[in-house]
């Protein structure tokens, strides 16, 4: 590999990941019941947002169904210009009585300092489609 090529790779991912060491937690309240989630920033991809990784696990509203946990990729902070508002995309694995895939989008905005709401979609194999409203807390 070129040495040119290496310099270049190197100046743009180490102030990235120095700026994108942030993480977050917050609850959530779904069609299907009520959790947690976290995540970790990983690195920052320049003009898009940031790659993560995020956890979560929802308890049902009824007995009846079954809790809900996941782990996936996430790409935050896609900025939705001219708003205080960004995007979010997330991809990755949930067991809900089985295993399956999943995929998640949504907005997120600010409250008070570093608390914010989101409100997201979500559709998955073990899951099926729903959608539900957030506050989160960033680090």
């Amino acid at each position: 590999m070129n040495s040119r090529v290496l310099l270049i790779a190197a100046a743009l991912a180490f102030p990235c990941s120095a700026s994108a060491a942030t993480a977050w937690a917050g609850v959530d309240a779904t069609t299907k019941g009520y959790g947690l989630h976290a995540g970790l920033s990983v690195f920052r991809v320049p003009i898009v947002g940031t790659l993560g990784v995020e956890a979560a696990a929802e308890k049902a509203w009824r007995n009846t169904n079954a809790n809900r946990y996941a782990v996936g990729a996430t790409l935050r902070d896609i900025n939705v210009p001219i708003t205080r508002v960004d995007a979010f995309a997330t991809a990755g694995a949930e067991y809900v009585n089985r295993f399956g895939v999943y995929a998640e989008g949504g907005l997120r905005g600010p409250l008070l300092g570093p608390a914010g709401w989101r409100a997201f979609v979500r559709t998955g194999t073990a899951s099926g489609f729903g959608g539900g409203v957030g506050l989160e807390l960033r680090f």
